[in-house]
């Protein structure tokens, strides 16, 4: 019987394992252009289970040389299996700016139950984001505001969905200053990742009654075993 049990053991851990290398083995996927995902013919970013769509930006203020054609948007998957949307590029002013951008992001393997933000720049930053459902300035699902001075690498708060949503409308409004102590702000790279509760598909659910099978059984032997004496 322990014979058999390790044996079950090993198989499910190796099922684990195999679905780990998979999720692992995606990468990241083709850049596109924060100018060629937003408008008419703007397109879409999918990898794993997410799609990434209705791209939208609008520039306005002292951005200096900001050219959305030279914003590269990617969507990730790290090793732990988590996404990521990155868009990387010069966001930068000696004055004052503002940078709104839009998208929506849709799970088809689960419900989104949060959104977290991380920021490569410095100087005096505003950020506010709103994620709605529905649609663009819809109900509010989460919403943060991040104000301060800020160098190098930061991170702000994240945004807990409840209840999680399969699709999402997120708005991210990124404001730069400056002041007599502080000439220059920017920001190049813009990251978001997005964790959700997974729905198992029934394939999954049948290969884990399977494995849990010989346990229900010798349970069930007990059982009668017990009744009988």
């Amino acid at each position: 019987m322990k014979i058999f049990k390790t044996t079950t053991l090993a198989v499910a851990l190796g099922v684990v394992a195999a679905f780990q290398t998979a999720q692992a083995s995606l990468i990241s996927t083709d850049p596109g252009t924060l100018a060629s995902l937003t408008g008419q013919n703007g397109g879409s970013i999918s990898i794993g289970d997410k799609t990434f769509s209705g791209f939208y930006y609008s520039a306005t203020g002292n951005l200096g040389g900001f050219d959305a054609s030279q914003i590269m948007v990617t969507a990730t998957i790290d090793d732990a299996g988590v996404y990521f949307l990155n868009w990387t590029g010069l966001i930068q002013t000696t004055s004052s700016g503002d940078l709104l951008l839009q998208y929506v992001v849709t799970a088809s393997a689960g419900m989104i139950s949060m959104i977290d933000q991380s920021y490569t720049g410095g100087g005096i930053l505003r950020i506010d984001e709103t994620v709605a459902t529905g649609s663009f300035g819809g109900p509010v699902a989460a919403q943060s505001h991040l104000t301060g001075t800020f160098n190098s690498e930061f991170t702000g708060p994240n945004l807990y969905v409840n209840p999680a949503q399969t699709t999402l409308y997120v708005t991210k409004d990124i404001a730069l200053a400056t002041s007599d102590t502080v000439d220059l702000s920017s920001i190049s790279r813009v990251s978001q990742s997005f964790h959700q509760t997974a729905v198992p598909e029934p394939s999954t659910v049948v290969a884990g009654a399977l494995l849990l099978l010989p346990f229900g059984v010798s349970t069930l032997r007990i059982l009668r075993k017990n009744k009988a004496s």
